[in-house]
């Protein structure tokens, strides 16, 4: 009795570790919210930003960290007033904690480089931080869609975990 009850135990837990379900591709997650967010960044209009901001987009990026910190330096320069915007703030920052996991297995040393358009945004919000809120915030959803539509196109040339 003891003999057959021990193997029924073995039995079950054989079943059960091999029938478990298995992880997800993280790509996989990352493309759905790819095309949802750039759904959601093009229904903001390209907008032509003052001549005090000029409007560069990012011609390269460098690896996974430099998409994040491209993405969360965006995100923290678009303002919270801006209508429908709340939820464009979310689905950035899901976007970066999905990429960061991803990056974990795959960069072996991170590079933080900032786009130089970042960094001209982030000088201009020093400097006066009130003056241009909705400018500032506009070139920022500009230069996060441009980082998304990058990102889009080279999802497939990306190693995974």
């Amino acid at each position: 009795m003891d003999s057959t009850l021990v193997a029924l135990f073995f039995l079950l837990h054989v079943l059960s570790v091999g029938t478990g379900k298995p992880l997800p591709d993280t790509k996989s997650t990352i493309e759905p919210l790819i095309k949802t967010l750039l759904v959601r960044l093009n229904a903001f209009p390209y907008v032509v930003i003052l001549q005090v901001i000029p409007v560069n987009p990012p011609q390269e990026l460098e690896g996974f960290s430099s998409i994040v910190v491209a993405l969360d330096g965006y995100n923290n320069l678009i303002s919270e007033n801006l209508l429908n915007v709340a939820q464009v703030k979310t689905e950035i920052s899901r976007l970066t904690n999905d990429i960061s996991e991803l990056m974990d297995c795959t960069e072996k040393t991170p590079k933080r480089t900032l786009p130089v358009h970042l960094q001209q945004l982030q000088n201009e919000w020093e400097q006066d931080p009130e003056r241009y809120v909705e400018a500032i915030s506009m070139a920022a959803i500009n230069g996060a869609r441009e980082i998304v539509e990058m990102l889009q196109n080279q999802i497939h040339g990306i190693p995974s975990c």
